[in-house]
């Protein structure tokens, strides 16, 4: 997709049609991580009721830094500051190329980022889970808990504390290439929720052929 269309697409996202829904998904696959992207395909299917689009709106809210604020944005009930304009066109050409020169090098950015062999692992394995159509609340927030003094997480321990056997640390542990540690991880939360049985055994599965 090219950067000028995408800035279009970003400004106007009233404008997108089905024709821009392949495009956005190669821009995707090419960079996994890049959330406007995510965030635009998800606009698109937004109205739709097939599993596709349930599936991509899933994706956009899975990295998504506010959900609450995607909701709104794809409801179109996001308030935004009117843009000003000086009436100044070689200003604004200047602007518009610097922004897309800003464009240009966090594309560069992500797209090192994604064809790490860590990175696009993980982008897999959120892909996986989400095609088995698990369901879920795309919009629920989760509420962090609250720090018990600073601990320190990196010490030696012979039996896992129940207060950090965690997701979030499963995902450091995997990030490290710890993937023993991770793994023991996953099992005891499959242990501690066994609603979530076939979700984590999946992701152990995938854990346990990089060991």
């Amino acid at each position: 997709m090219q950067v000028q269309k995408l800035l279009k697409l970003l400004a106007y996202p009233a404008t997108l049609s089905p024709a821009d829904i392949p495009d956005l998904e190669a821009l995707i696959q090419g960079y996994p991580y890049f959330y406007l992207a995510h965030a635009l395909l998800a606009k698109a299917g937004y109205t739709k009721e097939q599993d596709t689009a349930k599936y991509v709106v899933q994706r956009a809210a899975t990295y998504a830094i506010d959900r609450i604020q995607l909701r709104k944005w794809l409801e179109n009930k996001l308030s935004l500051p009117p843009i000003v304009r000086n009436g100044n066109d070689k200003g604004m050409q200047q602007t518009a190329a610097t922004a897309n020169n800003y464009l240009e090098i966090i594309a560069k950015k992500s797209l090192k980022k994604s064809t790490n062999e860590n990175s696009i692992k993980q982008f897999s394995v959120i892909d996986t889970i989400l095609n088995k159509n698990l369901q879920f609340d795309p919009f629920v927030e989760v509420t962090p808990l609250k720090e018990e003094g600073c601990i320190d997480l990196c010490a030696q321990a012979t039996t896992l504390d129940d207060r950090f056997a965690t997701e979030t640390l499963a995902k450091i542990m995997v990030q490290q290439k710890k993937y023993k540690r991770a793994i023991e991880i996953y099992n005891h939360l499959m242990a501690k929720h066994p609603e979530k049985k076939s979700y984590i055994e999946d992701i152990i599965s995938s854990l346990k052929n990089d060991l």
